[in-house]
């Protein structure tokens, strides 16, 4: 399968402490696809990490099959479709729990079907 955005062992370390753990994840154009956790779990350093506004200790991220992984988050969301940079702004913009992150889901999916 082709994805639009993907990634391969996305890590982050702050001091000592591991917030995203090697997240490999594939984006597959229209489809959609949620990212949720409890508070803390690394949702919004998940996608500050796709977005480029933090750099990974390790991993990589692909776009339409591309590593963007040393792109600047301007170089980022100048590649990335107006839609899918939408979304990853979105998220990564805004502190949300997981019942937001779920309404977020089921809005964006029937917004979409019509």
């Amino acid at each position: 399968m082709t994805f639009a955005l993907e990634t391969q062992k996305l890590t982050i370390h702050f001091g000592g402490h591991v917030a995203v753990d090697a997240v490999s994840c594939g984006f597959a154009p229209g489809t959609l696809t949620a990212i949720v956790g409890p508070n803390g779990a690394g949702k919004t350093t998940y996608f500050n990490l796709i977005s480029g506004q933090l750099k990974a200790s390790a991993g990589r991220v692909f776009l339409h099959g591309e590593d963007i992984s040393g792109w600047s988050a301007p170089q980022r969301s100048h590649g990335m479709d107006h839609k899918l940079l939408r979304v990853v702004k979105t998220l990564s913009s805004s502190l949300i729990d997981t019942k937001s992150n779920i309404r977020h889901f089921f809005a964006l999916r029937f917004s979409s079907a019509t």
